[in-house]
């Protein structure tokens, strides 16, 4: 997706795609995977990015129905870091996940997806919510940053583990 010029409406939107990647990504690795604990790992995960989803749903619609088409559309300029943020995420660009999701060869392989995917949102979240103007979308934005570094840290913890036991 490329941006010239972003607005609080646009950021919820691509922060509803993200969740909904993350949702189809966790869900599909969930079934896929062979460790035991790893796929528990997932099917929370896809649990977890289902209710971000309805967060940012929730947000997109108070800032819609609270202000005028004209104010939501009211674009601003991104910049650049925030730029490559949206051009390089993992869960940025439509049925990426999928794809990703049918390319994992390991479990291991797969959290180091997941793991990748997780800074990505929280960079991008982290950001968002310092450029938005609207209360609701900040609020969303900076909850979900916060729980997406739990999701971060469940990842790095497990990778650890399977790590060692490939050995």
């Amino acid at each position: 997706m490329k941006y010239e010029n972003f607005n609080d409406g646009e950021a919820l939107k691509l922060a509803i795609n993200i969740e909904e990647e993350g949702l189809e990504f966790y869900s599909t690795l969930a079934k896929n995977v062979k460790d035991t604990k790893v796929k528990e790992i997932f099917s929370k995960l896809a649990s977890d990015e289902k209710d971000h989803l309805a967060h940012f749903q929730k947000a997109y619609h108070e800032i819609t129905s609270s202000v005028t088409a004209a104010e939501v559309c009211e674009g601003y300029t991104v910049d650049l870091y925030l730029k490559h943020l949206i051009d390089t995420g993992i869960f940025t660009q439509k049925d990426e996940a999928k794809r990703l999701a049918k390319e994992v060869k390991t479990d291991i392989d797969a959290l180091k997806i997941g793991i990748q995917a997780e800074k990505d949102s929280i960079l991008y979240y982290s950001e968002a919510a310092r450029n938005t103007r609207h209360t609701a979308g900040k609020a969303a934005f900076e909850l979900l940053a916060n729980e997406e570094k739990k999701h971060l840290k469940l990842l790095a913890e497990q990778i650890k583990v399977l790590k060692k036991t490939v050995k």
